[in-house]
């Protein structure tokens, strides 16, 4: 579906005069999903080189927002069809499975991190672990922060992402549900309660630190409702607008970002080729600032104008790399989050010389690449039917 009016008719009123609920599978989700993951990797380990040309350096927004955004859009797509076709109970049920999924893994990593951390604790004899990860009341407090850990309220550092998101799939049945009445209501529901996130300060406590979630599920709701409901408008033929203003308007968004991060600030020599500090923002990440938030949709919006769904280097080895990463995000995220960890071990016990920052960045990505290759081996010779393995060996080849 193409054009201002039928855009307007989808989005004020709910319908469109395509049949929705089936589209084609579009590769640069599970790409750039997959992208995201790699940086995010880099983005944990702390000290690393890489940092400087990944995009929390290059302007207001960083992997965590493409990532939700990503989210939302895959949501729709894969739970918000089946709650259209099969009807809002068994799409719900596919939620809840997929939230007990994300809950188990988040366990799990917190225990990996509490192992690892007390490890190198005691092993090399460097408290500042328990507080570079923000740990220190669990062994401080064991039997109440096991309780605090399993409702939620205690999240070490690395481990914020994962229960984000399972409160931003907790609220998508009744979002789809706004977005099948019109999409303009859920925008305008979640526009509230960003808003009440900011006024009311509605957050949800980090217990044993004094603060509260890193990332702020009612304000970080907005960025994946607006994912969900471009992946409610791909479902129902609706293409992304082409006006020259919002081009104008991403540009210059995305020039401002950078101008304001100012990545050449590093090299010798152009250190004071920045805004002065009365000019330049800080963005809040934990409520989602609405300069990250603009910055975030104007990139997510050059990428989908100028990136076709064929784009030939997607399907080069590294495009189909990134489309595993991007096909296996929860495990490949958990070993991220890992390797991002035990990364940081060999900065501060080793060091971060040039070696070792080529060292942890290659076995880091190496490993993920690797892991997302078998992974997706694996899904193709686990097929139950030869029509099943058939299609997801096609699938694999073709993407």
């Amino acid at each position: 579906m193409s054009g201002t009016s039928s855009f307007a008719t989808w989005f004020w009123r709910g319908t469109a005069s395509a049949a929705g609920g089936r589209i084609a599978r579009d590769p640069r989700v599970d790409v750039f999903r997959g992208l995201a993951l790699l940086v995010i990797f880099i983005d944990h380990v702390a000290g690393n080189w890489l940092t400087r040309v990944t995009p929390s350096a290059m302007g207001l927004s960083d992997a965590a927002e493409y990532f939700v955004l990503l989210a939302g859009f895959s949501a729709a797509i894969a739970y918000g069809s089946v709650m259209d076709e099969r009807g809002l109970l068994t799409g719900s049920a596919q939620v809840v499975a997929r939230i007990w999924r994300l809950y188990t893994a988040h366990l799990a990593l917190f225990v990996f991190m509490a192992v690892a951390v007390a490890t190198m604790a005691v092993k090399v004899g460097n408290p500042l672990y328990y507080e570079h990860v923000a740990i220190l009341p669990f062994f401080q407090d064991t039997a109440n922060s096991i309780l605090e850990m399993a409702l939620l309220l205690f999240l070490p550092n690395y481990l914020d992402i994962l229960p984000l998101y399972i409160v931003l799939l907790a609220m998508l049945p009744a979002l789809w549900i706004l977005a099948r009445i019109a999409p303009a209501l859920a925008v305008a529901a979640s526009l509230a309660l960003y808003a009440a996130a900011w006024m009311l300060e509605l957050a949800i406590p980090n217990v044993p630190t004094g603060g509260v979630w890193f990332f702020n599920p009612f304000a970080w709701q907005l960025i994946f409702t607006i994912g969900l409901v471009a992946g409610h408008g791909s479902l129902h033929g609706v293409v992304l607008t082409r006006s020259r203003l919002a081009l104008i308007a991403a540009v210059a968004m995305v020039v401002f970002g950078l101008v304001n991060a100012a990545p050449w600030a590093w090299i010798p020599g152009l250190e004071n080729l920045t805004l002065p500090d009365l000019w330049r923002l800080d963005p809040d990440k934990t409520n989602l600032s609405p300069w990250r938030l603009a910055h975030a949709l104007a990139l997510a919006y050059l990428v989908a104008r100028f990136v076709p769904v064929n784009a030939g280097w997607m399907s080069s080895r590294v495009g189909r790399l990134l489309d595993d990463c991007g096909r296996h995000s929860l495990p490949l995220f958990c070993l991220g989050v890992i390797l991002s960890l035990l990364g940081t071990f060999v900065f501060f016990e080793i060091g971060r010389g040039a070696v070792m920052q080529i060292v942890v960045n290659l076995v880091g990505l190496g490993l993920l690449f690797a892991s997302a290759r078998v992974l997706q081996w694996y899904k193709v010779a686990a097929a139950k039917t030869p029509a099943t393995r058939t299609a997801a060996l096609s699938e694999a080849r073709n993407h």
